[in-house]
């Protein structure tokens, strides 16, 4: 009985290392098989959130398309508007007293600020302004940064 005993335990400490192999492969599909659930819960939940945010982001599209054909419609509406000033300059008869310019002496002093052409300012607009003015100004050796005493 005893050598039997020996014979189980030596069986025993052969298998330890093949044991511990499958019960550690066994953990790792477990675990993996927890995290592959918790990660499709997640995507479920990004999606939803991606959904809301998708749907926020092309409601503030529309929005934005719509304010910037709201815009163009105003370019559109004001750029007839000075055609038809301008048209309308045009078509005035012109006084017999004109000066070397055409404008007519009784006109020069008129209020024109209706004719003003009127302009928006963009932030391109003005970046590319400032750096231009950066390009032609004068050079920084013409500028010291301390006035000599």
């Amino acid at each position: 009985m005893d050598t039997l005993i020996n014979h189980l335990f030596d069986a025993l400490g052969d298998l330890l290392p093949f044991i511990i192999f499958v019960v550690v492969g066994l953990y790792g599909l477990i675990k993996r098989g927890l995290s592959q659930q918790n990660d499709h819960q997640r995507q479920r939940r990004v999606q939803r959130r991606t959904v809301e945010a998708s749907d926020a982001a092309a409601a503030q599209n529309a929005k934005m398309e719509k304010t910037a054909k709201n815009e163009k419609l105003e370019e559109v509406s004001s750029a007839t508007t000075m055609l038809e000033s301008y048209q309308n300059i045009q078509m005035k008869p012109r006084s017999s007293s004109t000066s070397r310019s055409g404008v007519s002496l009784n006109d020069r002093y008129k209020d024109r600020s209706n004719e003003i052409v009127s302009f928006t300012v963009k932030k391109e607009n003005l970046v590319e302004g400032i750096i231009w003015s950066e390009i032609l100004g004068k050079p920084r050796a013409y500028q010291p940064l301390h006035r000599k005493k």
